[in-house]
């Protein structure tokens, strides 16, 4: 029987946060109790907590595994209490002209963050939580958790590999390799691309290269497109995914482009409304494409839930450290060192 209390984090400012008590949420018709084991503290969250972002108060964590305790109504999915499964917690309405036309991934209601608890947000970082039917995904039993609440970045990264269309043999840089870069990293060879990484942390740089990445650029000392042209024999990338928050990668990276080459702005830019400055003629010329993706469909959700069911993604080196919920604010400093890649709270 599950307890009538639960305990949350609340993100309230630059470094302020508290755990508080609530009453544990009764699933409605179509809802699924789910006793959370672990979240992991992402970018997001780890701004919220910094101040960079300032929508606060927040219930944030939405990188989140737990078990089933409790079904309200019928479903078609093979589900019972205690299944492990991942959880989808983008909201996604289903009536907007967004989802109407198949890019759910772009809802637009998909930041009307519930209010169940009265305060907005995703609220991963709880000891239980409500979560929609359609949003859960049954994993295996022998599936770590740690891997199970890393599928939701990892859908946003298959995402943003199957728009860039990757054809085997093609250059690829990717520009950061934190936690998405990796994930890019992983996929991209996955896909026959020849990778290059360009990261300034020399231990990042040792990394990607021990995974397959056949040449690494350290940007805070090399010239960023000198450095792409003389590994890519002159010919430029063919792709390019933007892994890092700095709108002054832009700008080298569309240089850098080869004819017909992709460049995916995979981070937000903050602060945001920050400007860049391209010359036109590169896209007209080259016929460069610059875009995005942002966040993932249920189908991405569902596809990155299958690789990681079948251990065919490397997940292990993403998992840095774990906390108790009660060493809640350690856990966030700690996701905010270089050192580190994912930080997971445990609420067991």
């Amino acid at each position: 029987m599950s307890p009538s209390r639960m305990r949350q984090v609340v993100l309230l400012g630059p470094r302020q946060l508290t755990v508080r008590e609530v009453e544990v949420p009764e699933p409605e018709p179509g809802e699924v109790l789910i006793r959370v084991e672990l979240c992991a503290l992402c970018t997001w969250e780890q701004r919220t907590y910094t101040g960079e972002e300032t929508f606060v108060p927040l219930l944030g964590g939405h990188e989140v595994t737990g078990r089933v305790e409790a079904i309200n109504g019928s479903t078609y999915l093979d589900l019972h209490p205690g299944d492990r499964v991942a959880i989808s917690l983008l909201n996604r309405c289903g009536q907007c002209q967004a989802c109407r036309r198949g890019y759910d991934n772009i809802c637009e209601h998909g930041f009307d963050l519930p209010l169940r608890y009265g305060i907005p947000g995703p609220a991963g970082l709880s000891e239980y939580l409500i979560a929609k039917v359609t949003d859960l995904f049954p994993m295996p039993p022998s599936v770590p958790p740690e891997h199970v609440a890393l599928t939701e970045p990892l859908a946003c990264v298959l995402r943003s590999i199957k728009r860039a269309r990757i054809h085997p043999g093609e250059k690829v840089v990717i520009i950061g390799m934190g936690v998405m870069g990796v994930l890019h990293l992983q996929l991209a060879l996955a896909r026959g691309g020849v990778v290059i990484v360009s990261e300034p942390n020399p231990d990042r740089r040792a990394a990607a290269l021990a995974m397959g990445a056949t040449a690494a650029i350290d940007p805070s000392r090399e010239a960023y497109r000198e450095r792409v042209l003389a590994l890519t024999d002159g010919w430029g990338a063919d792709v390019t995914f933007i892994c890092v928050p700095h709108a002054a990668v832009v700008g080298p990276a569309v240089e850098a482009a080869a004819k017909n080459g992709r460049v995916l702005m995979y981070s937000s830019i903050h602060p945001r409304g920050t400007k860049v400055e391209l010359d036109p003629n590169i896209f007209h010329n080259k016929e460069v494409v610059l875009t995005g993706t942002m966040s993932q469909s249920q189908r991405d959700f569902f596809e990155a839930a299958q690789l990681i069911a079948h251990g065919l993604v490397d997940l292990d080196p993403l998992i840095s450290a774990r906390y108790p919920l009660e060493e809640v604010r350690a856990a966030f400093e700690a996701a905010l060192r270089e050192d580190t890649y994912r930080v997971f709270v445990t609420m067991a």
